[in-house]
């Protein structure tokens, strides 16, 4: 997100400063509606859902601006001052943005559950180095959805603008020496870069939207279309005013109505991104004409657009501690919402009054500015180690134990986190069982069908567990009972990827490697057809969806669902286990002496009609369905810790020490259903 007050710093040997551009009044009010976008977007206003596109038209701004001032560079002298270059962004950027980082640990530290400080602090040492993008995405994060974000989660598009920072002018010096000087060698190298990161971007979304979403690779197109806005400057002033103004109106329009039209549920960036990015092209191109202009250079919108930076960086971190005092285990309600934004907006200018403007008016020699900010970053990043020391020390367990049991039926739940927790709070994530530590689950973006045996293995009676990460997490109980029954069991689980769905979703899937692996998981056990197929899925609570409707839909689904599988084979479906509205396991770090805080009501973690639906289809075609809700819950509520066993490693999945607990239960409702088989 740069200003119009940025300028190359490339010079002629005679030249003691570049020629400064004209001031882009239009460019400032884009500013505005982009980032009012996100941060109403964020805010949780409803007609907003598509908000997160006021990132993409930063990101053309940004292309368009630096672009234009490293190719004025490159035309008036032939290079470019890497140095000052780098200096000039440094001053713009940093200050802000590490004052934001610091500012935001410590009111983590003071907000924040405890269990997550550490992951914070983490992912504001990589903030600080401008790499959380590629954090985020090695960590899979979904930026559209999730209960407990990072507030850092929003730096993810700052790395991947500073990544372009310090790639594109190396790029362009390179392209215009090898081209010898030509602009037109340097304009083809430039459409070539932008058209295969979008090629990169269409392919790589569908197969792992993070990592479309957060890459760089994926990203610098959007970058580049304002590059190319830039190169073909003087073809575009040449359109005739009339046309220029349509296009820009156009592409205003065509910004808003992806913001109202666009929602966590499409596939993005991929193609989908093209729309926001036309339109902020065509506002860049033509908006200083036809009377766009005028709209965009309102007052209110050129105040805002001036604190636009500021503001981005501060209002997400605001709105997620405020969720996080406030509880996660609810959306933030919209009227707080707004008032932590609008409460953003004085944050913001002040940061941008003392800090931002200040610093960016700083024009000491390049490098004393460089080793001054690398110096800066280096004190924040050693202090948040620091502090990341003294986070992972925080207690996680109370003082007293709590002897272990066996699993039962309507357990009361353990009122404390016990200090013989098993496995403890920041264990919890990674305790997913064998099919998961030894390469048998799926992951989200493959396809190939991952197929392993376990139990008896030389049974002639066969068993397949067929599902998603739930089946994953019901494994452990399942492999046990397996093995006692006598039973060989194969698993086809792939994460993300449900084996019982409505028509409508197994004919189309937003994950199109789940597609794929569904229907060769179902041709692998129709041609090995065993003797039970036992389905487990995620099938949580869907608040404001029409129940008739529902069981309706399910009832259709799961009657295809059965057509599809072998008929000699007998279909046994686990209900699903109960899902928290927020992880319990950030909840227990918070309330060591009192784990009953953290438990959930037994209505509000089921869904009554996809349960209802399973076991009509399973009555009428000759399956069954085995609940071991009993053994998750008393008769109101589902605690999060049972004896000395933590339930839960998130909102939804069963740990594997606690699946282990359930095998003998649930050997003992298999057993009735096999009597017969075989």
């Amino acid at each position: 997100m740069t200003t119009v007050e940025d300028r190359l710093n490339a010079r002629a040997p005679a030249e003691r400063e570049p020629r400064r551009r004209p001031f882009r009044a239009d460019i400032q009010g884009l500013r505005a509606i982009a980032v009012g976008l996100v941060v109403l977007d964020h805010a949780g206003v409803p007609l907003l859902g598509g908000g997160y596109v006021g990132v993409d038209v930063f990101f053309v701004i940004s292309g368009f601006l630096i672009t234009g001032h490293l190719l004025e560079g490159l035309h008036r002298t032939g290079r470019i001052d890497l140095a000052r270059f780098y200096a000039a962004r440094a001053r713009r950027i940093l200050p802000a943005a590490l004052v934001t980082i610091v500012l935001t640990t410590l009111a983590s530290f003071l907000v924040v559950s405890p269990l997550r400080l550490v992951d914070i602090v983490h992912d504001a040492v990589a903030s600080a180095l401008y790499v959380p993008n590629i954090v985020f995405a090695v960590r899979q994060t979904d930026y559209l959805a999730g209960t407990a974000p990072s507030p850092f989660q929003h730096f993810w598009s700052l790395g991947v603008e500073e990544q372009f920072y310090i790639v594109w002018p190396v790029l362009l010096l390179a392209a215009y020496l090898i081209g010898r000087r030509s602009r037109t060698v340097l304009l083809a190298a430039i459409a070539v870069i932008t058209v295969a990161s979008f090629g990169a971007s269409v392919v790589t979304t569908p197969v792992s939207e993070s990592l479309a979403f957060f890459s760089p690779h994926t990203r610098a197109w959007e970058f580049g279309v304002g590059a190319l806005v830039a190169g073909f400057g003087a073809a575009i002033a040449r359109v005739p005013g009339v046309i220029a103004g349509a296009l820009g109106w156009a592409g205003l329009l065509t910004i808003l109505v992806t913001g109202v039209l666009y929602s966590s549920d499409v596939a993005y960036p991929g193609s989908a991104a093209l729309v926001p990015v036309g339109g902020a092209a065509l506002v860049v191109a033509f908006g200083a004409r036809g009377g766009v202009d005028r709209a965009l250079s309102v007052r209110p919108l050129q105040v805002v657009g001036a604190i636009s930076y500021s503001l981005y960086l501060v209002h997400w971190p605001m709105l997620v501690l405020a969720h996080e005092h406030l509880g996660i285990d609810a959306p933030l309600a919209l009227p707080v919402g707004l008032a932590v934004a609008a409460a953003a907006v004085p944050v913001a200018w002040v940061l941008f009054t003392v800090v931002e403007t200040p610093v960016r008016r700083w024009r000491g020699p390049s490098r004393r500015v460089l080793i001054a900010f690398t110096a800066a970053t280096l004190v924040v990043v050693t202090g948040l180690v620091a502090g990341s020391a003294a986070a992972s020390v925080l207690p996680l367990t109370s003082a007293r134990t709590e002897p272990e049991r066996s699993a039962g039926e309507l357990p009361a739940g353990t009122p404390f986190v016990p200090a013989n927790l098993s496995p403890t709070l920041d264990r919890a994530i990674a305790d997913t069982g064998e099919i998961y530590t030894n390469g048998c689950q799926q992951n989200l973006r493959e396809s190939t069908v991952l197929t392993c045996s376990f139990g008896e293995l030389d049974s002639p009676r066969t068993m397949a567990l067929f599902g998603d990460s739930h089946a994953g997490r019901w494994f452990p109980a399942l492999e046990r009972a397996a093995t006692a029954l006598g039973y060989r069991l194969d698993t086809y689980t792939k994460s993300g990827c449900r084996s019982e769905e409505t028509a409508a979703a197994w004919e189309s899937s937003k994950n199109a490697s789940c597609s794929a692996w569904r229907e060769a998981a179902v041709a692998r056990i129709t041609a090995d057809a065993p003797d039970i197929v036992v389905l487990a899925n995620h099938l949580g609570p869907t608040p404001g969806r029409d129940p008739d409707v529902q069981n309706a839909d399910w009832i259709d689904g799961l009657s295809q669902l059965y057509d599809r599988l072998p008929a000699s084979s007998r279909v046994i479906t686990l209900a699903d286990s109960p899902e928290f509205a927020a992880s319990p396991v950030l909840c227990l770090s918070s309330h060591l002496d009192a784990a009953d805080a953290c438990a959930i009501e037994r209505a509000d973690a089921l869904n009554p009609a996809i349960r209802e639906a399973q076991r009509t289809v399973a009555a009428e075609r000759d399956g069954a369905v085995i609940d071991l809700t009993d053994y998750l819950c008393n008769v109101s509520m589902c605690p999060a810790v049972i004896g000395a066993t933590l339930v839960y490693s998130d909102e939804h999945h069963l740990t594997a020490t606690f699946s282990r607990t359930l095998a003998t239960a649930l050997s003992a409702r298999l057993a009735p259903h096999l009597e017969d088989v075989g």
